[in-house]
């Protein structure tokens, strides 16, 4: 709870893997001596701000969860079968979440290294602002380019540039009526990178918070191995 209000999080877990080059989806895959799904749900399962956890998963995998994963944290309400898009995959979350909820949080379940800070922080700016998202400075020079012949258009301005994390945090209502609408517009609307681009797409103003360096998202054999040393730390 926070402030008498009913916080809950989607944890989306339905990826496939495949720029890990594994059979086995990466959310699966061990990293100091846990699966890195387990990693992310425990710092939800443990937030004293968290009321209920709603995992999102591919069907293939739903059986294995519930039963083998779901099953060991107390805080699990639900787990659901994600859809054909990550959008798609977001609203089934979003629906199964308590009514009563006013809070909700959209989290990556390969975001292993959140902190509770953040997840504190996260919180306390939806309730203030309806929208936050956690970004970081981009420390890279951005080019521009041109598809069609692969040269640069222009250089951007890095100093307004940021790369975004999860979890990116809602009023609870906002968020939905938002995901509705992209969901039974076209497909094309319904395709968006992440949930608070949707907000954005609506009309809304999203508040940045300073997000966490460690927060990384795995998903290459590179990012897995930093996993690994990342999870002898924290």
């Amino acid at each position: 709870m926070y402030k008498d209000k009913k916080v809950s999080v989607v944890i989306v877990a339905g990826g496939k893997g495949t720029r890990m080059g594994s059979e086995i989806p990466k959310q699966y895959m061990d990293i100091g001596g846990k699966t890195i799904i387990d990693t992310t749900i425990y710092k939800f399962e443990k937030s004293n701000q968290i009321d209920e956890i709603i995992l999102v998963v591919n069907e293939e995998e739903y059986d294995y969860v519930k039963n083998n994963i779901a099953i060991d944290y107390d805080k699990i309400i639900s787990v659901v079968v994600g859809g054909k898009s990550r959008t798609e995959s977001v609203y089934n979350g979003l629906t199964a979440a308590d009514k009563n909820c006013s809070i909700i949080l959209i989290h990556d379940g390969v975001r292993p290294f959140v902190s509770y800070n953040l997840i504190s922080s996260c919180i306390e700016n939806a309730y203030e602002y309806k929208a936050c998202i956690p970004v970081i400075e981009v420390v890279d020079t951005i080019k521009e380019i041109n598809k069609e012949n692969e040269t640069v258009e222009k250089t951007l301005d890095r100093s307004v540039l940021r790369s975004v994390q999860t979890p990116q945090s809602f009023d609870y209502k906002l968020i939905r009526s938002c995901y509705e609408k992209a969901i039974s517009e076209n497909s094309e609307n319904a395709n968006f990178t992440d949930d608070s681009s949707i907000v954005e797409y609506y009309g809304y103003k999203v508040k940045t918070i300073e997000g966490l360096q460690r927060n990384m998202k795995i998903t290459t054999p590179l990012d897995l191995k930093i996993a690994e040393i990342l999870a002898s730390i924290y």
